[in-house]
């Protein structure tokens, strides 16, 4: 018996390898952010990008996941030729990803001074502030961006979006060693100087992405026939987005949260055991956003099977991606295992040798529970698909909230395991996300099976 279907296989890759690249430029953004500031600046300046990114990231995520609504709904029309539907998810989506983003930015800035009071190391907070305060303004093009991504994405096209990020990170990767050090002219900026450079890459991106969808053949009639006349909005569509977009966002709201959660109970041991969470962290958040690609990928052929109605491909699809992301987790994870002892030291100094230690002790945990994040992240693209939201949203936050963040504490703290205890726990929340979001995707696709041959068994 083979294990991967050939034509499904190659669909998700076809689909997957663009999005990877894509999100591979994306999360570089933060991942040469993290190397640059550790090596240039230290292990307390890459403390504070650290707590700068889990909150800026636990905020950002919620306003990405109300994005998430586009590329089923696209796929589903698309596969109908339904030009106008989308048409109207797009311009939809437009306005619902730039009114959360707006609020989001609002309430950022708002919050930012609470960081004086949450028992972090009071070393970290001015430079965790600077940084916050330059990455929140890129909150809104970013948004646009994504709108822009998701609704391509939906169409199948997604090379567009990949040129956009691989230029941005490389203009990232520069503006970063520029503004950081300080050259040309520029004066030495540190942490904000990194922050800046994020903010001008994501401006980019926005940009460029345009212009290459108004030339895509199969992206710019929409791009030109989209309209905010406010006839042409409609409390059924925005509802229909929402109903798919909020728990959306808020399944990214408590998986981001909890790692964030996890910074914050690291940070009450020591500064160092921040650096080391946010060490194993990168290179986790690396291989998580690289399954990102299977998810799309996932999203909208499962989408487009919907749209058929072909409910016995649907569920072969989805297990064939689902074993897909397991061999390419698989593979993540051994490179985790051999690799613990030298990948740390491209993060900070060779003098932070405790920082490098735990680091390469967090990084054999990241290895053993790869399987089950990527597997998880998969099995909700599976369920987006088919527009089913709400359950996976609870499961989430059951993993994340009720189980992984109180062991956390308790192991981290109470037990004093440090950041090592803390990744204990979140390993086993992944675990639990991942059975049951798998058992609840071939439950759903199999009840569509039998429903739809019990309908056409009465007809005939």
């Amino acid at each position: 018996m083979v294990f991967l279907n050939q034509q499904h296989t190659k669909a998700c890759l076809k689909l997957a390898l663009p999005v990877m690249l894509t999100q591979v430029g994306q999360v570089s953004v933060n991942l040469f952010d993290n190397i640059i500031v550790g090596k240039l600046l230290g292990a307390q300046a890459l403390a504070s990008v650290s707590l700068g990114n889990a909150v800026f990231f636990s905020i950002f995520v919620f306003a990405l996941g109300f994005s998430f609504a586009i590329p089923p709904l696209v796929s589903e029309a698309h596969s109908q030729h339904k030009h106008e539907t989308i048409n109207s998810v797009f311009r939809h989506g437009f306005v619902i990803n730039l009114g959360i983003g707006l609020l989001l930015m609002i309430l950022l800035f708002a919050a930012m001074p609470l960081l004086y009071h949450m028992d972090q190391p009071p070393e970290i907070i001015p430079d965790t502030i600077g940084f916050l305060s330059i990455m929140t303004l890129s909150i809104l093009p970013f948004m646009v961006f994504q709108t822009l991504r998701e609704v391509s994405e939906g169409l199948s096209y997604t090379i567009g979006v990949t040129k956009a990020t691989i230029i941005a990170n490389v203009i990232n990767v520069i503006l970063n060693y520029v503004f950081i050090k300080g050259m040309f002219g520029i004066p030495p900026m540190g942490v904000q100087g990194s922050a800046l450079a994020s903010l001008i890459a994501r401006i980019f991106m926005m940009v460029f992405l345009y212009y290459v969808l108004m030339k895509q053949e199969k992206t710019k009639r929409y791009i030109k026939d989209f309209s905010l006349k406010i006839s042409e909005f409609s409390k059924a569509m925005f509802d229909k987005m929402l109903k798919i977009g909020f728990p959306t966002a808020l399944q990214m709201f408590f998986e981001v949260t909890a790692f964030a959660g996890a910074a914050f109970i690291c940070g009450l041991i020591s500064s160092h055991d921040i650096a080391s969470h946010q060490i194993a962290l990168s290179m986790a958040s690396f291989t998580f956003n690289l399954c990102i690609g299977f998810s799309v990928a996932s999203t909208v052929m499962i989408g487009r099977k919907l749209g058929e109605q072909n409910y016995v491909e649907l569920k072969k699809v989805g297990i064939n991606n689902l074993k897909i992301v397991f061999i390419f987790m698989f593979v993540c994870g051994l490179f985790f295992i051999f690799g613990r002892h030298i990948l740390p030291t491209f993060f900070t100094k060779k003098e932070d040798v405790d920082v490098i230690q735990l680091a390469a002790k967090l990084l054999i945990i990241a290895a053993l529970f790869q399987l089950s994040d990527g597997i998880q992240v998969v099995a909700l693209g599976c369920l987006r698909g088919i527009q089913d939201v709400k359950i996976p949203s609870i499961i989430t936050f059951i993993a994340y909230w009720l189980i992984a963040i109180p062991l956390g504490y308790f192991l981290t703290v109470t037990l004093k395991m440090g950041a090592f205890g803390m990744w204990i726990a979140l390993g086993l929340g992944l675990t639990v996300s991942a059975i049951l979001l798998v058992f609840r995707f071939l439950n759903l696709s199999q009840r569509k099976i039998n429903y739809h041959e019990k309908n056409k068994n009465s007809v005939a």
